[in-house]
């Protein structure tokens, strides 16, 4: 009965919707604020307990390992943005970039920042790179598509250490998660195909190097008013971040606690729970379509079989949850990138994702479930200390610095040697 009334008021409001579409859409796009100020407002009223102390841990997880992992990105991703170093590295990896992800080189920065940092950090440089014209609303689409990922601080430490307490379980996660990220990005390489553009030459590519190299000798920027400017940039944009996860930790547990959850969950057909999801573990899913720790942890306390706890909860790190994407539009509001597309890659993702969990779980089952108690215990003092948090974030910048560096010196030297002259 409860589906079929379900079905009914599902249907009815397709009807509506298909039949309104455009005056219902302007009037979704110009009352959602205002309905989730109500609600807000309307939590804190009828669930005061619950708002505080959701309000204190979104605050906490912002303070505590928020600031640490992210903050050292935004301003290290800004000063080379700005610097001028991204776009020599962009003129190198151009040849690598454009025939696989149909990307200009600069991107490689995002992709690379992207993989090693966490959310929203791919978003920010994608942005960065649209406002000052190193790619064009198109490419920056495309790119935003798979460089805004969870990173390793997360997924190894929070959800492979503290939540499964077995770090093995971190390297899959983690390895699945960016190779769906790289699936999204190569599918996406045919969105809204340019075929008119062509890589560019060695000598070119000399000249355009030498050119960069010239700008960066005869720059008069000022080091200092850079830095400074760049800390303002980014303490702001990770303020922004802390205002929307406190909003979404005050949502999703007023939501558990209201029982809205649980009902939803309680209602769902009977082919979802045949293929062994039970309803705690559908109640997490549910949870991290809003947000992704509070999902992964009911999804780990379910009492499902640990592969499908595994894809699920990889579908929804891949997926991020709406407190990712709410901070993706704040930061691309400013350009003229559109989130839809930016949505479809990360629903990919979190599908592709789970699907190379379960195969890489299969594959490597013996091997991933070796324990390793002392690793594990080690681990999880490391990751909740604040002062090391930063320093892994400052230690993830830095690899992600000396991979693109050794790319483009490779580079640089096997097309130096086919070609038999210097590029310099």
């Amino acid at each position: 009965m409860n589906i079929f009334l379900l079905s009914s008021l599902l249907f009815l409001i397709t009807t509506i919707y298909l039949n309104n579409k455009k005056t219902v859409a302007v009037y979704i796009k110009k009352s959602i604020l205002p309905l989730m100020a109500v609600f807000f407002i309307a939590a804190l009223i009828i669930f005061p307990k619950t708002s505080v102390s959701a309000a204190s841990k979104g605050i906490t997880l912002w303070l505590e390992i928020v600031f640490p992992s992210l903050f050292p990105f935004f301003v290290a991703s800004q000063i080379l943005s700005k610097s001028g170093i991204v776009s020599l590295f962009g003129i190198i990896l151009e040849p690598v970039m454009r025939p696989i992800f149909n990307i200009p080189g600069c991107g490689s920065f995002a992709l690379a920042m992207g993989i090693v940092s966490g959310y929203p950090v791919g978003a920010s440089i994608t942005a960065d790179l649209r406002k000052q014209d190193m790619i064009t609303g198109i490419e920056a689409e495309r790119l935003l598509t798979f460089t805004n990922n969870s990173g390793p601080l997360f997924i190894m430490g929070a959800v492979a250490i503290g939540m499964f307490n077995q770090p093995r379980l971190g390297y899959l996660l983690y390895i699945c998660h960016i190779a769906a990220c790289l699936t999204v990005g190569f599918i996406f390489r045919y969105y809204k195909r340019q075929r008119n553009i062509s890589i560019k030459s060695e000598t070119h590519m000399s000249a355009n190097i030498k050119i960069e190299l010239k700008k960066l000798r005869n720059s008069d920027i000022n080091p200092w008013t850079l830095f400074g400017e760049c800390i303002k940039n980014s303490i702001f944009t990770i303020l922004t971040i802390g205002g929307f996860i406190i909003f979404f930790s005050v949502l999703i547990n007023v939501m558990i606690t209201s029982g809205l959850i649980g009902t939803i969950s309680s209602i769902t057909p009977d082919f979802i729970t045949n293929l062994g999801l039970g309803p705690k573990t559908i109640e997490g899913l549910l949870c991290g379509v809003f947000e992704i720790t509070t999902g992964a942890n009911l999804i780990h306390l379910s009492d499902t079989a640990l592969v499908i706890r595994l894809c699920c909860v990889s579908l929804v790190i891949g997926w991020a949850g709406f407190s990712v994407h709410t901070q993706v539009m704040s930061i691309v509001s400013t350009t003229d990138i559109r989130v839809k597309p930016y949505l479809v890659g990360k629903a990919l993702q979190g599908i592709i994702s789970c699907l190379y969990t379960f195969i890489g779980y299969s594959l490597f089952r013996s091997l991933l479930l070796k324990e390793s108690p002392v690793f594990a215990n080690n681990s999880v003092n490391i990751i909740k200390a604040w002062g090391n948090l930063l320093t892994a974030s400052i230690q993830y910048i830095l690899i992600a610095s000396f991979i693109m560096t050794a790319v483009s010196i490779l580079y640089i030297c096997i097309t130096s040697i086919l070609s038999k002259k210097s590029l310099f």
